[in-house]
C-alpha cells in the first residue's frame, strides 16, 4: 500500500536502488552483512524475503552515514543504536564534534577490517606492503587509504600492486625533505613550522600535477582517439 508516495514495505533490491545515489558502493550483500551483525532487524515474508519499513530504510541510511562520513566501526555504531541515538544526531554540529573526537582514533587490524566490511587479511596485506600502519599503529588516515585500496581492489588491483605506488610516494617525499632539510634541521620552531607548511603545499601541488598527467595518459587509452 502506498501512503503519500511512500510504500509500507520495500524489498532489499528497492532499498539498494533508493540509496545507491547517496552510497554508490552499497550492495545487497552489504545489507545482508549488516543484518548478520544485528545492526538492522528485518521482517520477512513467509517465503523468507526481507521487507524494509520506512524506518528501516532511515536506520540503514544512518548506519551508512556513520560508516562512510564519520568512519565509525560497526560495534560503535551498534552501541549508539542500542543506546537510542536519534537519527537526527548526524546534525552538522554533532558531526563536527564527533570528527574532533575521532581525529586521534586508532584501530587494531580487526577493528579497521570490521569498519570496512572486509576480511582482516586485506588490512594485513596493506600493512605488509607498507601502504598503511607505517607509524606503528592504524589511524584514521590509514583507514581512508584502506578504503581507497578496497575500491581499487574492485578492479583487481590488489594490495601487492600498491607497493610501487608507495615507493614512488617515498621517492617524492625524500625529494621534498631534501629541499626543506635546512629549515627542518635548524632547531628554530618557526622555521620548522614554515617548512612543514611548505611540504604540505608541495604535496598538494604534486598531487594535482599527477592528477592532470594521469588524465592525459588515460585519454590515450581510448582507441577512438587514434
Amino acid at each position: 500500500m502506498d501512503n503519500g508516495g511512500h510504500k509500507d514495505h520495500y524489498t532489499i533490491g528497492e532499498v539498494v536502488e533508493r540509496l545507491k545515489p547517496e552510497f554508490p558502493t552499497l550492495s545487497v550483500s552489504k545489507i545482508r552483512y549488516l543484518e548478520r551483525r544485528r545492526l538492522i532487524n528485518l521482517n520477512r515474508t513467509r517465503g523468507g524475503y526481507r521487507l524494509f519499513t520506512e524506518q528501516d530504510v532511515e536506520l540503514l541510511r544512518y548506519i551508512l552515514k556513520l560508516q562512510e562520513e564519520e568512519y565509525l566501526p560497526l560495534k560503535v555504531i551498534k552501541k549508539r543504536i542500542e543506546g537510542g541515538a536519534p537519527l537526527s544526531s548526524l546534525s552538522k554540529d554533532s558531526a563536527g564534534d564527533l570528527s574532533k573526537v575521532l581525529e586521534e582514533r586508532t584501530y587494531t587490524a580487526e577493528e579497521l577490517a570490521d569498519s570496512l566490511n572486509v576480511e582482516v587479511r586485506f588490512v594485513e596485506e596493506l600493512v605488509s606492503v607498507g601502504v598503511i600502519g607505517r607509524g606503528g599503529e592504524l589511524t584514521q588516515r590509514d583507514k581512508e587509504i584502506a578504503r581507497l585500496a578496497l575500491e581499487m581492489a574492485r578492479y583487481s588491483i590488489q594490495p601487492r600492486h600498491l607497493r610501487g605506488i608507495m615507493a614512488a610516494v617515498d621517492r617524492e617525499a625524500a625529494l621534498f625533505k631534501q629541499v626543506l632539510n635546512p629549515d627542518l634541521r635548524s632547531g628554530d620552531e618557526k622555521r620548522v613550522q614554515e617548512a612543514m607548511e611548505k611540504a604540505r603545499h608541495l604535496a598538494a601541488v604534486d598531487s594535482r600535477m599527477k592528477e592532470l598527467m594521469m588524465a592525459g595518459v588515460i585519454e590515450s587509452f581510448d582507441p577512438r582517439s587514434s
